[in-house]
């Protein structure tokens, strides 16, 4: 299969981006919304089209790689996100600095909770 079957969502997120900023920067919240919603039907219409036509986008070896990818991709953020929060524990005397570590703190451990209990729902259904 041709990697140009990509090319027009491609081209579709470029342009989804561009309008966004645009709509975003002159206030336009609604509109960029609509674009966003118009784009994500459109990349879902074409890639269901595709694969009607016979186009297979995921196999056994793909689907393993972005497993593994989410997986340390995870590990990564979760690393990066406890050791922003050891950073920011030595300036929590500064106010500036402890809505960003209460953020910090409630994103690492929602991510964590979320990790847990899809990891039990997953336990049980596999």
């Amino acid at each position: 299969m041709s990697k140009l079957v990509h090319l027009p969502p491609l081209v579709g997120v470029m342009a989804m981006g561009w309008m966004m900023g645009w709509a975003s920067g002159e206030g336009k919240v609604k509109v960029a919304v609509a674009v966003f919603v118009l784009g994500a039907f459109f990349i879902n219409t074409y890639y269901s089209i595709l694969e009607r036509r016979g186009h297979v986008f995921e196999d056994e070896r793909t689907k393993r790689i972005s497993e593994i990818a989410a997986v340390r991709t995870i590990q990564i953020v979760g690393v990066s996100l406890a050791t922003a929060m050891i950073t920011l524990t030595g300036k929590l005397s500064d106010p500036k600095f402890v809505g960003a570590f209460a953020a910090i703190g409630v994103t690492l451990a929602g991510m964590l909770f979320l990790h847990f209990i899809l990891r039990h729902y997953y336990a049980r259904v596999m």
